[in-house]
């Protein structure tokens, strides 16, 4: 069975540290993932990537998509409210070039569960279930802190198999609206699995949701009105690493990187099956994938 993930990010240091964070998340992803698609969005100081490659176990099965500010700004047809790193147009075109049997869209500061254990979910959920996985919230002050003060890339693993012992789950329960019964949990695109089949079925996230907020819940509401089944589970650990307040917000709301949201009865109460055309993800466009 071959599990692909598909992770997004901007060259911008959001929320502070953000190489430094990013080195273990894409670790880890590498570790427990078949491939992982990382694409780099709008970036204006070049991709990411080239920053922390110097720091990143590769094994192979790295492959990187680079959107810079000029095609950026194309896709989201020139709007200048649209996301600084558009999730939905970014995860949408690593999904639809993914070639797993199952794809996990999952973030940048996440450090990823192990890979047996996505297995067992894997088993639990079969070709027909649409499921997220709750985070849990750690601190990279604490990851230093860990690891004797040091960033001690090579050894982030360490980290993950302490952090699986003596974490807690995170029952964290949300609805963004009165009408929502599909976010299920707080931040629930953390990690967002399902089969191939599914993600096609739906063809991917809603690509009119150009701004920050709500696509996460979207995305789950399009599977349950495809008629797929939607759960969420509190385990296995995958682990936030925490980016301060200045980060919250959703979508860099908060701190002013974005201003404008998706409208909330668009995204989550009117959304019935898709309405993305059959070229979703920009299939009809050729992009070069770098293999790392």
């Amino acid at each position: 069975m071959k599990i692909s993930a598909v992770i997004v990010s901007r060259n911008d240091n959001y929320g502070g540290h953000l190489n430094e964070r990013a080195t273990y998340a894409i670790n880890s992803a590498i570790d427990s993932f078949d491939e992982v698609f990382y694409i780099d969005w709008n970036s204006e100081d070049g991709s990411m990537l080239y920053e922390i490659e110097h720091d990143l176990q590769l094994k192979g099965n790295l492959k990187h998509i680079v959107i810079p500010p000029t095609a950026a700004s194309q896709l989201t047809d020139h709007d200048p409210e649209a996301q600084k790193c558009c999730e939905v147009l970014a995860r949408n075109i690593g999904i639809r070039r993914a070639t797993g049997d199952y794809i996990v869209s999952t973030n940048i500061d996440i450090i990823q569960p192990k890979r047996e254990d996505i297995l067992k979910v894997i088993d639990e959920i079969g070709n027909n279930k649409f499921m997220t996985i709750s985070r849990r919230e750690v601190e990279w002050d604490y990851i230093k802190e860990f690891q004797g003060g040091e960033y001690n890339f090579t050894n982030w693993s360490a980290f993950r198999d302490d952090a699986y012992k003596t974490s807690v789950p995170r029952n964290v329960e949300e609805k963004t609206t009165p009408n929502d019964g599909y976010s299920l949990i707080n931040c629930c695109g953390d990690f967002q699995l399902a089969h191939k089949d599914i993600w096609n079925e739906i063809r991917g996230f809603e690509e009119a949701l150009i701004y920050p907020l709500f696509a996460d819940t979207n995305v789950q509401k399009k599977a349950v009105m495809h008629g797929f089944e939607l759960d969420c589970a509190y385990s296995p650990p995958l682990f936030h690493i925490n980016h301060g307040s200045k980060g919250w917000g959703g979508g860099g709301i908060a701190d002013g990187i974005n201003k404008k949201k998706n409208d909330l009865n668009q995204a989550v109460t009117l959304q019935q099956k898709t309405n993305n055309f059959d070229t979703w993800g920009f299939s009809d466009i050729d992009i070069e994938i770098e293999t790392l």
